[in-house]
């Protein structure tokens, strides 16, 4: 339970500000789709569930959305946690198979 606690502390509130600066630039689609990645993570409770919303955030960018310079400095910072996040949850679930 560690592991999700640490993704929700680190990504949570950058996912929040995302979704705050996609709802000032009425960017309803992109506000929608990371809204529901902010859910996921929120209800993780251990690494398989954790996986989830990590590897949505880390393929984001093949989504094919184009954002502002406000909101890319977000994305660039949410996405190098998720690439650090995603690579302890392979480490892990490698493990478990």
């Amino acid at each position: 339970m560690q592991r999700p606690t640490e993704a929700r502390n680190e990504i949570g509130p950058l996912l929040e500000a995302l979704i705050v600066q996609l709802d000032e630039e009425g960017s309803a689609t992109q506000r929608a789709y990371f809204n529901r990645i902010r859910n996921t993570l929120d209800n993780a409770r251990d690494d398989l569930e954790l996986a989830n919303p990590i590897m949505a955030l880390s393929t984001s960018t093949a989504v094919g959305f184009h954002f502002s310079s406000d909101a890319d400095v977000l994305i660039v910072r949410i996405l190098e946690k998720a690439k650090r996040l995603a690579r302890e949850l392979e480490a892990t679930l490698a493990t478990y198979h």
